[in-house]
């Protein structure tokens, strides 16, 4: 976690007249995951693809426990039996797998009501590269192997991210927390592309320090409030895109944002299910007391590495 919300751990634009329509360009009062987004529409096919990471929890040998499923990252299915989401979100303890944690995909609106549910068999996690974001590795990609292929879902293509969609607006989906702090409905919502290189805190600030300063003094919810510790967020290389692979977007005004549980969410383009494509994977979100994560959304992008890797990847299936 260090100073930034990683968009996983535990556990979404304006709401639309009923009915199934594309979200409009303007945006008014939020009202809810995918921090003010939209909640998807059940009759929406478009983004069927986009489905939750679950794990179910029961060990035998201490029934007092009891059972339960427990959402905890997103995901998006790109080949019949296999899912893109986060490196981190296969690293974290609910990956720990028997006898007590099982974990699957589910599909459908709601992660803990899903319309179809597939368990994960295996799963194989991007190599690290040099420190990214997060000072972990950065590369925060891996893929999800299914035991069977959700029916009726048509899996999304994969896209090359090109620098020159740097300035362009994207879809962004997934199950987690809104700013109304719910989570595991999936929300969507438009995030502008914004730079693929550079310092997380001046870029998401515009280089303005007295909007850096007031916002950590009195809206940065990870904060210890120490001038030394304000010093460093904002100091050259300490928090850092890797360039080229993690792209920060969203946060724009009016736009939308990623946040806890949107991990392995998908960066979007495309209306319909048949031209939905997937160019980057969600892996952070920056935290604000008020709104939750409403501040900008980083992201690890198929570049030429990254997606040979994918591809790569879903060809290894089992």
């Amino acid at each position: 976690m260090r100073m930034i919300y990683r968009a996983c751990v535990l556990g979404g634009l304006i709401g639309l007249a009923s009915g199934c329509s594309i979200a409009a360009e303007d945006t008014g009062e939020a009202e809810q995951p995918i921090i003010f987004g939209e909640e998807v529409k059940e009759c929406d096919r478009a983004l069927a693809a986009v489905g939750a990471v679950v794990f179910h929890f029961f060990d035998p040998e201490y029934p007092e426990y009891g059972e339960f499923d427990d959402f905890f990252c997103s995901a998006t299915l790109i080949a019949p039996k296999v899912a893109l989401t986060a490196r981190h979100c296969v690293e974290t303890w609910y990956f720990d797998p028997e006898p007590a944690f099982s974990n699957y995909v589910t599909f459908g609106q709601d992660a803990y009501a899903p319309e179809h549910k597939a368990k994960i068999t295996s799963f194989l996690a991007a190599p690290p590269g040099p420190a990214g974001l997060l000072n972990d590795g950065g590369r925060d990609i891996a893929v999800l192997y299914l035991d069977k292929a959700p029916k009726g879902i048509k899996p999304a293509q994969l896209g090359k991210f090109k620098t020159s969609m740097l300035g362009k607006k994207f879809r962004i989906a997934g199950f987690g927390q809104t700013e109304e702090f719910t989570a595991g409905i999936k929300y969507e919502g438009k995030a502008t592309a914004r730079a693929l290189s550079g310092d997380w805190y001046p870029l998401l600030f515009n280089n303005d320090y007295e909007a850096f300063d007031e916002w950590y003094w009195t809206d940065a919810s990870l904060a210890s409030g120490t001038p030394e510790e304000e010093a460093a967020w904002w100091a050259p290389g300490t928090f850092a895109l890797e360039p080229g692979y993690e792209l920060l977007a969203g946060g724009l005004p009016g736009e939308q944002v990623s946040c806890w549980g949107d991990s392995g969410g998908p960066l979007l383009q495309g209306k319909t299910a048949k031209e939905l494509t997937v160019y980057g994977v969600s892996f952070a979100g920056e935290g604000s007391i008020a709104t939750n994560c409403a501040l900008g959304g980083g992201y690890a992008v198929l570049n030429d590495e990254m997606l040979n890797w994918v591809k790569a990847a879903v060809k290894a299936a089992p």
